[in-house]
């Protein structure tokens, strides 16, 4: 039996147009990685159907799966990657946009660009993030030699904000008066910073595209609830995992691999069909309970590769069976599960693997 990803693609569309709204209208999409584990195909064709039409992804060949789902020109797809050597045929035949993360880029684009092979481009200028994009004495050789951009169609010039979690931290304004600085240098081109959280940040930060990722799916980083205009964002997925087997084990029993658990009181145990294989990781095993029929329910012995074992004995007012389903993952716990365990929306979201079925 396969574990089951519920997935809600009308509370994305209903993320998407708020998150939109706040945008004033001009809201992308990051759908990376899968879309966050949610299905890249399905996803992107939710959005499309509430007028999205500017996608981001991590690297080409994410690009190039969406490219060929999606043929229709008035649908943009930017690589995070950048320009790569060798990819600048890729990015011509199947019209993707490349994000330029540094000056080697920018001459690699305008050189294709002359011979007649180029694309239109995303100018990525670095403003505190120190990840990707083009560092201060490369921005400063533009600057004093704005030439270099004749012949190249940038369609943006983006940043990324670093502290945008954090509502008050100067650092934000920093990177703001950042981009909108070296902007002044080309008049012409629009300016794209706000992910998610600086949406929320206000309109100042969302100036002429935002590119909201995480909330698409409701939560922060932290698993939060994103409430935009007094309206709470829906977190979209409920995860299913069948049992497998149950069997009664008594007291001083030991549980899995080594023996980790020691059973103190005779125990039904049910042994749940989803393990690390499935992204449902080992560090979750020490402080997760999941609620089953209004009783808490501990994880014993180690999370493996398909399955764990989880404790229902305390559950009196219904008798599970071979097959039945519980919910391991719902907006009533994810909050939680990340707190609890020190990881991110984000891990914890992209990790969700093939094996599991997602159900729309």
């Amino acid at each position: 039996m396969k574990s089951i990803l519920k997935i809600s693609l009308d509370d994305i569309k209903f993320n998407y147009k708020l998150l939109n709204r706040a945008s004033k209208g001009k809201a992308a999409a990051v759908i990376k990685a899968n879309a966050y584990g949610m299905g890249v195909i399905n996803v992107a064709e939710a959005l499309l159907d509430t007028g999205c039409y500017y996608f981001y992804v991590a690297n080409i060949y994410e690009g190039i799966e969406l490219r060929k789902r999606f043929n229709s020109k008035k649908i943009s797809i930017a690589i995070f990657e950048g320009y790569l050597e060798g990819n600048q045929k890729i990015y011509t035949e199947y019209n993707l946009i490349p994000i330029l993360n540094n000056l080697e880029q920018v001459f690699r684009l305008k050189k294709y660009t002359i011979e007649g092979q180029g694309t239109k481009a995303i100018l990525n200028i670095d403003t505190g993030m120190n990840r990707l994009g083009l560092i201060k004495n490369e921005s400063d050789i533009l600057v004093n030699s704005r030439e270099i951009m004749n012949g190249i169609e940038i369609d943006y010039i983006m940043s990324h904000l670093a502290y945008a979690e954090q509502n008050e931290d100067e650092n934000n304004l920093k990177q703001l008066n950042k981009i909108i600085d070296f902007s002044k240098y080309f008049p012409n081109i629009k300016i794209s910073l706000a992910n998610s959280s600086g949406i929320k940040l206000g309109p100042k930060f969302c100036l002429d595209q935002t590119r909201p990722g995480i909330g698409l799916y409701g939560i922060d980083n932290f698993g939060k609830s994103f409430y935009l205009y007094s309206k709470k964002l829906k977190f979209p997925l409920k995860l299913l995992a069948p049992i497998i087997q149950i069997k009664n084990a008594k007291a001083g029993e030991s549980i899995s691999y080594g023996g980790v658990d020691t059973l103190k009181r005779n125990s039904k145990l049910a042994t749940i069909g989803i393990g690390y294989a499935d992204g449902w990781l080992r560090l979750l095993k020490p402080n997760c309970t999941f609620l089953v029929e209004k009783e808490h329910c501990k994880i014993l012995g180690n999370i493996t590769m398909d399955s764990f074992v989880l404790d229902i004995t305390d559950i009196k007012e219904k008798k599970f069976k071979e097959g039945d389903y519980i919910c391991l993952l719902d907006n009533s716990n994810i909050e939680n599960i990340l707190r609890n365990n020190s990881i991110i929306s984000y891990e914890l979201l992209t990790l969700l693997g093939d094996r599991l079925l997602r159900n729309y």
